[in-house]
């Protein structure tokens, strides 16, 4: 009986682990990091993606998304190229609490450090190694434990070696900290990655909305890697989900190297979607969705687009103004026109333009039939001058006859020789 318990609580087990890794398992995700309207109607988009298992999506192409905009057809994008030099700038906030005491935070540090030598000399990278008393403020750093964006990673690889665990957890004001930081950087290739392997501890401290509020109103995406099985799941789970980032899981420490180094690769491997707006009209929103299909897989991002009311405006009033430059002017109601009309300098450039426009063969046509009508009149008026009268004589006596005389004034002969 006692056998049969420890197979059925073994079972039992192996059946939470692997509801518990299914749950964490990221599913296929991308997310849109900026949109340029500058040159409208060509429209450019920015993106990362990932597969199912939290890993960058490679060759991806125009066929693997389709666009709807204000629940229009639906249309994939002219090209999409992938861009791995995009400049990239990621807070990275590492629990370093009581609990990560010993190898866990050997390997945590390990694992940043492969993670910064990802990164070039145009990435930034901050720093918030939090367990207690972290202040919120952005502008009151700690020292040794919290450094702003730099592009020396160098002084992040130094403060990241030095790093100790004690205290406690204080979860929300560290992330609320960093998403504060990487907020102040333009809107674009910027992330939060979070290492945690626990609770918000003490429960009172911070509060669990801001972050979450944050992330969606700046537009921050947050990254976690959860360290174990006992990490804030349900809550990192959501702040992931709503800022469009995602959860990678490590059950043991030593696996931190590679899910940090994926999750680099993620971040490095960006995407550049363009399209040609179908819009002729648009509200002051675009509802635009895009759809991204990968491995039997699909998930949907909607994003609504500002501003492309008064581009459109400006197009359509360019159009009018031009068509008006070349239209014939209305005269008013009840004028009449008494001057002789004159040609118009538009029409006489129409003609010379279509003159211009003549192929050299048409040309060379022309100008060999005007020689040749030039050469005949010539030869026919040489030959009428050096042609010489005809000189008639009578057939009975020989007298000569005039031209144009048929009968011999002598003899009265008609006949003329």
């Amino acid at each position: 009986m006692k056998k049969i318990d420890k197979k059925i609580s073994l079972v039992i087990a192996l059946l939470v682990m692997v509801f518990t890794l299914a749950a964490v398992t990221p599913k296929l995700g991308f997310i849109i990091e900026s949109i340029d309207t500058d040159v409208f109607p060509i429209i450019e988009v920015r993106l990362s993606a990932w597969d199912s298992s939290g890993k960058a999506l490679k060759n991806l192409s125009p066929s693997n998304f389709q666009i709807v905009e204000n629940k229009g057809s639906q249309f994939q994008p002219a090209s999409v190229k992938i861009d791995n030099a995009a400049p990239l700038a990621v807070a990275l906030v590492l629990d370093v609490s009581g609990s990560m005491q010993g190898q866990a935070l050997k390997d945590a540090q390990v694992a940043a450090a492969r993670f910064l030598d990802r990164l070039g000399k145009e990435d930034q990278a901050a720093l918030i190694a939090f367990s207690t008393g972290v202040d919120p403020d952005p502008a009151n750093l700690k020292a040794a434990k919290e450094y702003p964006f730099t592009h020396e990673l160098k002084v992040i690889y130094d403060a990241v070696e030095g790093l100790e665990a004690e205290g406690g957890t204080e979860l929300y004001n560290a992330l609320q900290k960093a998403i504060a930081m990487t907020a102040q950087l333009p809107e674009g290739h910027r992330a939060v990655l979070l290492l945690s392997d626990g609770m918000n501890d003490p429960e009172s401290v911070g509060d669990p909305e801001i972050p979450l509020q944050m992330a969606k109103e700046l537009n921050v995406p947050v990254f976690v890697i959860g360290l174990g099985y006992n990490y804030d799941k349900d809550y990192l789970d959501r702040l992931a989900s709503e800022s469009g980032g995602l959860v990678r899981i490590a059950p043991r420490s030593s696996e931190l190297a590679q899910t940090f180094t994926d999750i680099a690769q993620l971040l490095k491997t960006q995407y550049v979607l363009s399209y040609q707006s179908l819009l002729t009209t648009a509200g002051n929103r675009v509802d635009t969705e895009f759809t991204l299909t990968y491995d039997g897989l699909s998930t949907v991002k909607a994003v609504p687009i500002e501003g492309l009311d008064e581009k459109i405006n400006a197009i359509n009033a360019q159009h009018t103004q031009e068509a008006a430059s070349v239209a014939p002017t209305a005269l008013p109601a009840g004028q009449v026109l008494l001057e002789e009309p004159t040609m118009r300098p538009t029409a006489v450039i129409e003609q010379v333009e279509s003159v211009e426009e003549q192929s050299p063969l048409s040309q060379l046509t022309w100008f060999l039939l005007g020689a040749a009508g030039l050469l005949v009149v010539l030869l026919s008026f040489l030959l009428k001058r050096k042609r010489k009268p005809t000189v008639y004589h009578c057939a009975r006596c020989g007298r000569m006859l005039a031209e144009g005389v048929n009968t011999c004034p002598e003899c009265g002969e008609t006949r003329k020789m």
